[in-house]
């Protein structure tokens, strides 16, 4: 943990250049359910398919996220995460600090189309981005705008990769989490570095926190 904590320290000194969010965003029509149409490859990910993504706004405005996928193909087995997140400041609600596994850090809504029926949430560190939408299908042409958007944005996009969607049928026609939704991640010790954390144990968006955590730091030693 100690290593990758370091690595990530170092990390944080390379400076990317000022990342936009989506303005306007009112959380309460961000709430429900969305599919993942594409992410930049994470090993957490691996293997996943059909992942669907569900935000509830809670009564003092904080945001319990619930992402499921299932492993290794279609029926493969389901893997659930829950996680919290709230808005340090008010007036900027597309700046998300996301509390996973007792680290805390960036999740910013990047682009939110006027209907909520898209959705890109990214990192400023470039590293972490996601494509999310209300159907398990994007219209081409709205996807391409988002890739060349985010290109200029300075994302990599020659490493997207497309989620395979639809998930099963009990989840496409759910619209809650199917199963047991377990607790939100609230310890240190549900983290550990991105590079050795496999699907089969956090399949879905933990390596969030690992990356994120740095600016947190970075912030409580100022």
């Amino acid at each position: 943990m100690f290593a990758a904590l370091a690595a990530l320290a170092i990390l944080s000194c390379n400076a990317e250049p000022p990342l936009a969010v989506a303005s306007n965003v009112e959380l309460s029509r961000f709430q429900g359910k969305w599919y993942e149409i594409a992410r930049l490859p994470r090993t957490t990910q691996t293997d996943c398919h059909g992942t669907t993504a569900f935000y509830t706004q809670n009564s003092d405005g904080s945001l319990t996220f619930v992402n499921q996928c299932n492993v290794g193909s279609q029926t493969g087995p389901m893997k659930t995460l829950a996680m919290a997140a709230t808005v340090p400041d008010s007036n900027v609600q597309a700046k998300l600090a996301l509390d996973v596994g007792g680290y805390v850090g960036d999740y910013w809504i990047l682009e939110v189309d006027s209907n909520y029926q898209y959705a890109v949430i990214g990192h400023p560190s470039r590293l972490y981005f996601w494509i999310l939408s209300r159907a398990p299908t994007l219209d081409s042409a709205t996807l391409q705008g988002i890739v060349s958007r985010a290109q200029s944005d300075h994302f990599d996009m020659s490493q997207l990769e497309y989620t395979p969607q639809p998930p099963p049928d009990d989840r496409t026609t759910s619209d809650t989490p199917v199963g047991t939704v377990p607790p939100a991640l609230t310890t240190g010790c549900s983290v550990s570095d991105p590079a050795a954390v496999g699907a089969e144990s956090a399949p879905l968006w933990l390596a969030v926190a690992a990356i994120a955590a740095r600016r947190t730091r970075r912030r409580a030693a100022a």
